[in-house]
């Protein structure tokens, strides 16, 4: 007698999840059985036991596929192995467009493709794959071995030369990701370049904002970092595109996952400002996977708009804080007004050798500041980096206690800490960065002090944790880390979970980017290095007006270009303005569409500045009437009083007089009135 177990994929299938879809072959299993009563038995009971085996494990997603039924190697794979098929996919026949085609990796039509997702603003979806309109779609077309990705949205398709991955599409608009077993893949498609659609604008953007730090010889080598390949610039891989390859492997292993990079830019020939990125890591050495799929993409027209998740990020309020700073939380949630701070020198460390001589100077420029307001400051801020040379800083204990340790009720002010992952104060930026050596836990028992201090201080903390990392002048920012902004998240949650570890119950975590992301791309866009909702309680914002023009963007434009930008994913967050300016003019100004600083003496002026400053206060001191809801949200604010300087041709200059000297008789009356609206 012969018995039939036939698993059919159709009906039982289960359902496609975001994760990936699993490759199973369909198996027919047959066995013969001899008749003899007692065979019969065994047998009868063998049919009970399959029955009752769950079907769901026969097949995954729409792929058409099965298996034996325990999902789990037969002993007569042999026999199953001559007997399996691979049935074409109806759903993929529907949508199939031959301009899609990969011959070369088996993708030649629709007969070839033995699994479908369709991914409809960033889900998975059952809806009509053909019946596209304004949304953001993406299809994967499944093969034997690969994968045929097609991006609507983004305009292209290429081949994975795998079955099993997981996407990332949550920020559609910005990238594409996928995840294989020993790889991530991401993939950007770059517009907005400033200087110009002509060979000289590329060449600007190109060696400024794309490959500066993975093009320099002396940034890999202080970086434990080496090319396992000489850089690639080809025009015969895809043909009518320049394609630049970058091969990066660390030179001595780390427990960092992974240990290699290869960054790929796709450029279409007379074509410069619009190209392709593609940043691969792996967790061995295999940049023929990168070249593979190079070799494969095809470039499509856009269908639909790309997208981002937008829904609001959940606020979670800690539950291990302490009382006074789940109090001053609370507080500064629920005020109206806005609270003020102002920035002129950084606290030393007890065991720092110019501690006197800075804590004077806070001491005197807290009080002639708050002498010439007639209003005494809520918050003190300062700055710390990681180290500067070999030279380990700590927290200002010292300082932080005397000049600071307010709870938001004792009349004293609340300290902001910055926490910079810098050694060099965010100079020589193509030496050391401790980036990596910090994902890998070099730094640990240096955290674990800092995390003590701050715990012992007691008092609530606003800390704000590598601000401005979107940005092209922070050792920390992702063109300073191979292109990878999830080096940036890496480091933060490792501080946060030691803060956790150590018992830090007064830290109110500020993420803090830069209003304008620069370099000016979707790769380095700031929600690409969103810590995650468990790791912050704040955002922070900075967005300064230098005045190096005839005329100044006013503070309402500024701000409601950084309200309608943030409000769609921080809404339920609280802002706070961690340092901002507007200047009174520069020695020297930056010229955008050549890239680069000149000299120019501007002036100060002044009363461009003043004008700002008291626009600012109308909005300020009104900021719950619907005219001035583009800055309902914010709570705080901390005008950073210092100079801002650029080295240009090895001298120190000045692009930006922010510093509140007393010379600014204007700007520091509208600062007086602003502060005291009563009078």
């Amino acid at each position: 007698m012969c018995l039939f177990f036939v698993c059919d994929s159709k009906s039982f299938a289960s359902q496609n999840t975001p994760q990936f879809p699993t490759t199973k072959k369909g198996v027919v299993i047959i066995m013969s059985i001899f008749n003899n009563k007692k065979i019969k038995q065994l047998v009868a009971f063998f049919m009970l036991a399959v029955m009752l085996v769950p079907f769901t494990a026969c097949g995954d997603g729409d792929k058409d596929n099965s298996t034996d039924s325990t999902g789990e190697a037969s002993n007569v794979t042999s026999e199953a192995e001559s007997a399996k098929e691979l049935i074409p996919n109806e759903k993929a026949a529907a949508v199939w467009d031959s301009t899609w085609a990969d011959e070369i990796n088996g993708f030649a039509n629709a007969s070839t493709i033995y699994g479908f997702d369709f991914y409809k603003n960033r889900q998975l979806s059952n809806d009509d794959a053909k019946d596209l309109a304004e949304d953001d779609y993406k299809y994967i077309f499944f093969g034997e071995n690969n994968s045929r990705v097609v991006n609507l949205t983004d305009g292209y398709a290429i081949t994975l030369p795998t079955t099993e991955f997981t996407t990332d599409y949550s920020l559609s608009a910005l990238r594409s990701r996928y995840y294989g077993d020993n790889f991530a893949l991401t993939i950007t498609k770059e517009n907005k370049s400033p200087y110009g659609n002509t060979p000289e604008g590329w060449n600007i953007y190109l060696t400024e904002w794309v490959i500066r730090y993975i093009d320099s010889i002396d940034f890999l080598g202080a970086n434990n970092l080496r090319r396992i390949r000489k850089k690639q610039e080809l025009t015969d891989m895809i043909e009518g595109y320049t394609v630049i390859i970058y091969n990066m492997e660390f030179q001595l292993p780390t427990s960092y996952e992974y240990q290699n990079y290869d960054i790929a830019i796709v450029r279409k020939d007379d074509e410069y400002v619009e190209f392709y990125l593609f940043v691969m890591k792996s967790t061995e050495r295999q940049y023929e996977k990168l070249d593979e799929i190079l070799k494969s993409f095809t470039e499509l027209d856009e269908v639909g708009v790309a997208k981002n998740d937008e829904t609001p990020f959940e606020l979670k309020i800690p539950e291990y804080w302490n009382d006074e700073t789940k109090a001053y939380f609370d507080k500064l949630q629920n005020q109206t007004n806005v609270s003020w701070g102002a920035f002129s020198a950084s606290m030393p460390d007890d065991k720092d050798g110019t501690y006197n001589m800075r804590r004077n100077q806070i001491i005197a420029d807290q009080a002639r500041l708050e002498a010439t307001f007639d209003y005494n400051f809520d918050i003190l801020p300062t700055y710390t980096a990681l180290k500067w040379g070999d030279t380990l800083f700590d927290f200002p204990s010292g300082l932080a206690s005397e000049l600071a340790g307010g709870n938001g009720f004792n009349g004293k002010p609340v300290l902001q800490f910055t926490y910079q992952f810098t050694t060099l104060n965010n100079t020589n930026l193509y030496g050391y960065n401790p980036m990596f050596d910090i994902a890998c836990g070099k730094y640990d028992e240096q955290f674990n002090k800092i995390a003590q201090q701050i715990k012992e201080y007691d008092k609530p903390v606003l800390f704000r944790l590598n601000n401005e990392m979107n940005s092209d002048w922070t050792s920390y920012a992702g063109i300073l880390s191979l292109l990878d902004p999830d080096v940036f998240v890496l480091t933060w949650q490792r501080l946060y979970d030691i803060f956790r570890e150590e018992g830090v119950d007064n830290c109110i975590w500020i993420f803090n980017p830069i209003a304008k992301s620069c370099p000016f791309s979707s790769w380095g866009e700031y929600l690409c290095y969103m810590p995650g909702v468990d790791y912050m309680q704040l955002l922070g914002l900075t967005s300064y007006e230098m005045n190096n023009n005839t005329s100044v963007e006013s503070f309402k434009d500024m701000y409601t270009y950084v309200y309608e930008k943030n409000t769609p994913y921080f809404e339920n967050y609280s802002w706070i303005i961690s340092e901002f300016g507007c200047g009174s003019g520069g020695e020297v100004y930056y010229d955008w569409g050549q890239g680069k600083y000149f000299e120019k003496q501007l002036g100060r002026n002044e009363t461009l500045q003043a004008n700002w400053v008291k626009e600012m206060f109308k909005y300020f001191n009104n900021n719950q009437t619907n005219e001035n809801a583009f800055c309902k949200n914010i709570k705080a604010a901390i005008w950073f009083s210092v100079n801002d300087y650029v080295d240009l041709d090895g001298e120190s200059r000045i692009v930006n007089f922010l510093k509140l000297d007393s010379s600014l008789t204007k700007t520091l009356e509208e600062f007086r009135k602003g502060l005291n609206p009563e009078e």
